[in-house]
């Protein structure tokens, strides 16, 4: 009985660390968004599949209407196609108030289907059934959430769904009309964001504030970040407050900031006066101490110092813009090789397959150990 009771004992740490690593990954979805009438979006749900089965998740919070959102969830499986659907209290293409459905959708798909009516776009629906649907399943109707993974994602929408590893496209129905897009990329998350208006006493020096956090993962940049400049209700000026945790394994000697315009393969670096640029009169700092050392460009910023591997920086920078509503920050971090050779990373399903096979060794030479004892001899241990 102890032999067995041995021999049980890994095979269940192993199936704890598989059940550990059932639980999947985060997921993050960034937008610059625009709705029709500044409203919020309510109701969302999340539709995810990784090319065999479709998971469906109620998102519990609202998005502002305006500004950057973003939705940061935990899938079960790393998920290859996504969409994502909601509603708001918005302006029909006749100008009458409306319920609108709001929907994340690939980028060619909204092109090719902009102006058309919800039930043309998606064949076989209706507008008004389509919002009871969505509001009876995120009230936790099981049968209208699975009409939604089951008939919806694979049937109506089908070429709807974007690639969450790239960009995708904001529409607003009911006649289908472009309001937001994709407002990031590169392999960073961003985790949390939150628009303050000018004239809010938290705004930071009595400028539009954007409060972001990012977790950098994966690599060290670059990651780019699109911002939507008002030039009117926003006076031109952007103050960028935000928090970077260093999740790429290595430790940072230096972090650049640099503006310009696109994003990814298409960013175009600003140039000198062409009338974007940081605000040198205020102070752009990195305030944890991490970079105490700060060089600022018309069109960069380098901070220089030391953050280690799971730490944090925030940093807060001043935008200026004479004509341009849109800008892009693009965010880069220098990592300092640990000293010596490190061991080579291995994925979490390698360490679970490692685990697995360590168990049957170990049980296979228990087992060994167990038939070699003489019975009645004298016991080890």
């Amino acid at each position: 009985m102890k032999a067995h009771g041995g021999i049980r004992a890994l095979p269940i740490a192993v199936l704890l660390l598989l059940a550990s690593l059932a639980r999947g990954e985060t997921v993050s979805y960034t937008a610059n968004l625009h709705t029709s009438k500044g409203n919020p979006v309510y109701d969302i749900l999340i539709l995810e599949s990784d090319g065999i089965q479709v998971h469906a998740t109620v998102y519990p919070s609202t998005l502002p209407g305006m500004g950057i959102s973003v939705i940061s969830h935990n899938v079960p499986f790393t998920p290859v196609k996504s969409l994502i659907i909601g509603l708001t209290a918005g302006q029909d293409a006749a100008g009458n108030d409306h319920t609108q459905i709001i929907m994340f959708l690939d980028s060619g798909f909204a092109a090719a289907h902009a102006g058309e009516q919800f039930s043309s776009v998606f064949t076989g629906t209706r507008h008004s059934t389509t919002v009871a649907n969505l509001q009876a399943a995120v009230a936790g109707d099981a049968a209208q959430l699975a009409w939604f993974t089951d008939t919806f994602f694979s049937g109506p929408a089908a070429g709807a769904a974007f690639d969450p590893r790239g960009s995708f496209t904001v529409a607003e129905f009911t006649s289908l009309t472009i309001t937001g897009a994709s407002a990031v990329a590169g392999n960073w998350l961003v985790t949390s964001a939150q628009t303050i208006p000018f004239s809010d006493p938290q705004a930071l020096n009595g400028r539009a504030t954007e409060m972001l956090g990012e977790t950098a993962q994966v690599d060290t940049g670059p990651f780019d970040i699109a911002f939507v400049l008002d030039l009117t209700s926003d006076r031109g000026q952007l103050a960028i407050d935000k928090t970077v945790l260093n999740s790429t394994g290595v430790p940072w000697q230096t972090f650049e900031m640099q503006l310009g315009t696109g994003s990814g393969a298409s960013f175009v670096p600003s140039t000198t006066g062409d009338g974007l640029s940081f605000v040198s009169t205020l102070t752009n700092q990195e305030t944890t101490g991490a970079f105490p050392n700060v060089i600022v460009e018309e069109d960069r910023i380098v901070f220089s110092g030391f953050l280690a591997p799971g730490a944090t920086a925030h940093f807060v920078v001043f935008v200026g813009s004479a004509t341009a509503e849109n800008f892009t920050l693009r965010q880069l971090a220098v990592g300092r090789p640990s000293a010596g050779v490190s061991a080579p990373t291995m994925s979490r399903w390698s360490l679970a397959l490692l685990a697995i096979l360590l168990a049957g060794i170990s049980a296979r030479r228990l087992g060994c150990v167990r038939h070699a004892s003489p019975e009645g001899g004298r016991k080890l241990g």
